[in-house]
């Protein structure tokens, strides 16, 4: 473990993205990861591990095993390396991006570092230091120029990151609601075969709004929006890297957007649809293709206020 010295320093090196997520959190932790002086990590769920699971030891499964970050442990190596080893040949029709320009994953750790690691975190003592040392060794392997940066899209357990990184900087994005049910249906549908009432996806993301507006003011988050992203990038990632006290030059930020974009990622214009993408159709107001009239009045019964107070709507005549 770092000293209380180095430990400082640690939480004013790190950044959290918090959130709802299918809100742009991944567009927005994938652009970051280009810039020069951020090391992004993909999604590890490491927050509700610890403070859900029994012991230190299931967690620690869960986290290196079921978490986006893991890429489903040493079972996925064998095909991370293979994809890695191919990257030379593929770039050849497709750009593809450096380890240090995309969010990093457990499999970007060697297998001796993933083992040490584990045993690391199994000599945790409570749930705050488990989360030290695992941030800690992160931070001792990428060695960021500036900020260590996690995608989180869990909103509630702000509070509790607080708690730990006292210092860290904290970052939202949030997404016309109607367009965040639509893409959870399809997502859920995708990789779950399963789907969410109506109902209770807009109470969701009625409940995480709540909480992000509650938090950006308790806890200082600077929140933006996915709409913005899409319609004045620059002026939304100029204000971000602001916030980062981060170089904010025209040039890297053209850069960032460019690579970070649907096209450059998926190779499709933004509103080409393909449904069985994680990247869908990249677009805002995907939702008068799918809402009917009765999942209007039911979303304007449930959270119409919520688009008025976020300025998705002047008032409920949508």
């Amino acid at each position: 473990m770092r000293n209380n010295g180095s430990r400082v320093e640690t939480d004013a090196t790190m950044a959290f993205i918090v959130g709802h997520y299918k809100s742009g959190s991944t567009w927005l932790s994938n652009l970051l990861s280009l810039h020069p002086d951020i090391r992004c990590v993909g999604e590890t769920s490491i927050f509700p591990y610890v403070t859900t699971c029994s012991d230190f030891r299931e967690c620690t499964d869960n986290l290196f095993t079921k978490s986006f970050w893991s890429e489903g442990g040493l079972r996925g190596l064998p095909r991370h390396r293979l994809s890695k080893w191919a990257t030379p040949v593929r770039k050849l029709w497709k750009p593809r991006l450096k380890a240090e320009e995309r969010p990093t994953t457990l499999m970007d750790l060697s297998v001796f570092s993933q083992l040490k690691l584990r045993r690391t975190l199994l000599q945790s003592s409570s749930k705050e230091e488990y989360c030290l040392r695992f941030f800690d060794f992160l931070m001792e392997s990428f060695r960021p120029k500036a900020f260590l940066i996690e995608k989180n899209n869990n909103i509630s357990h702000v509070p509790f990151i607080r708690s730990i990184f006292p210092k860290a900087k904290l970052l939202a994005i949030h997404r016309d609601g109607r367009d965040v049910v639509v893409s959870e249906k399809f997502f859920l549908a995708n990789t779950e075969g399963r789907t969410n009432s109506l109902r209770d996806s807009i109470r969701d993301w009625r409940n995480k709004m709540e909480a992000d507006r509650k938090y950006t003011t308790e806890y200082g988050i600077y929140s933006c929006s996915y709409e913005s992203l899409l319609r004045d990038g620059e002026a939304t990632v100029k204000g971000i890297l602001g916030f980062l006290d981060l170089p904010a030059d025209r040039a890297t930020i053209d850069d960032m957007l460019r690579r970070s974009s649907f096209k450059f990622t998926t190779g499709r214009d933004n509103g080409r649809e393909q449904s069985t993408s994680f990247y869908r159709k990249g677009i805002a107001g995907d939702w008068t293709n799918h809402f009917s009239q009765a999942d209007k009045d039911v979303f304007k019964e449930l959270a119409g206020d919520m688009l008025v107070e976020l300025g998705y709507e002047r008032d409920l005549a949508w």
